[in-house]
């Protein structure tokens, strides 16, 4: 194997330069402030040179996978989903009105000849 190719496969995974920051960031949302300046505060408080758009994409994809549970996290953590349909209470219908009292006719009693 060349020594290009081996440089191809694997390797460190891509960490955003803005994740030890995370709480940084939403303090300063939760102060309101906008993204243009959050970007120049951690330009000045932290010495990260970034655009407006860099914190709001960060911020955005990190809210949106703290949502969703990471699927090796749901095989530790949550236990098998086929029993827990059982444990979980089932809804009730609504109870179902009284039912309508309907006679049946007497065929005996028919007069057919009327139809013919």
């Amino acid at each position: 194997m060349t020594e290009t190719a081996h440089q191809k496969r694997g390797g460190k995974p891509f960490h955003s330069i803005l994740e030890p920051q995370y709480d940084f960031i939403r303090e300063l949302r939760q102060r309101r402030k906008t993204w243009q300046e959050i970007a120049d505060l951690l330009l000045t408080e932290k010495g990260i040179r970034v655009t407006f758009h860099a914190p709001y994409l960060f911020y955005r994809r990190k809210l949106k996978r703290a949502a969703k549970p990471h699927w090796e996290d749901l095989s530790v953590s949550q236990p098998d989903r086929s029993n827990a349909s059982a444990s979980r209470p089932q809804s009730r219908s609504a109870p179902l009105s009284a039912a309508p009292t309907f006679k049946r006719p007497d065929r005996s009693n028919l007069n057919t000849e009327e139809f013919t």
